[in-house]
């Protein structure tokens, strides 16, 4: 009879130790996961500000903007930007006459479907970047991961305030806008039960060449 309770105790501390194991391994691979997910969101989300970041920062750059405007309001739509349209030169100066080319950059904002963060449904979307060189026909120049849950671009003034008529405005005050802001969120892709991270947020206000 001892035995046969020493054997079954031998079994149950083993099953005990077993599921011990197991929810360990669980837990190791839910921090992998959720680390790996962290780190892709956080490093996509660098990837786009730094292109964001060196093209807002070229708006108008060698252009006349008492002459003309250097770029289209934002447009926007429930709180967030859809489009976004601005122009700079480009100018060559190995060859004489220097030779200029127009560079025309277009943001548009695509829906990519619904993701649930928090428990609760979020609308998502990427970043479509295009560019076109003097009038010539729009050529697809990137795009954005499609986990995008906020994406908002302001055109401010001297001090750094929100202007609604921003080219209106430009067109006969060339120089009150002087910054851009850009700000935008990340949502993971995906949440395990311990997720800590759900969304990255970044934002940033950019001096227009003047």
């Amino acid at each position: 009879m001892h035995v046969i309770f020493d054997n079954l105790n031998a079994l149950v501390i083993g099953g005990v130790v077993v599921m011990v194991i197991l929810s360990m391994q669980m837990r190791v691979a839910e921090i992998n996961i959720e680390e790996t997910a962290n780190y892709m969101v956080k490093r996509q989300g660098v990837d786009l500000a730094t292109w964001m970041e060196d093209d807002l920062m070229s708006i108008g750059l060698n252009i006349d903007k008492s002459a003309e405007v250097p770029f289209i309001n934002p447009v926007d739509s429930a709180g967030i930007t859809v489009a976004f349209e601005f122009i700079q030169d480009s100018i060559n100066t190995t060859v004489s006459p220097p030779d200029t080319i127009r560079i025309t950059t277009r943001y548009d904002l695509v829906s990519t479907g619904t993701t649930e963060v928090d428990g609760e449904s979020v609308n998502i979307y990427a970043v479509q970047r295009r560019q076109r060189l003097d009038g010539g026909p729009w050529m697809d120049a990137g795009r954005s991961p499609g986990i995008l849950s906020h994406f908002r671009i302001d055109m401010l003034n001297r001090d750094a305030v929100p202007i609604s008529d921003p080219a209106g405005v430009a067109a006969t005050k060339p120089d009150s806008i002087q910054n851009t802001r850009v700000r935008f969120t990340l949502v993971t892709p995906f949440e395990t039960n311990r997720s800590t991270l759900s969304r990255i947020y970044y934002g940033s206000t950019l001096m227009i060449p003047q």
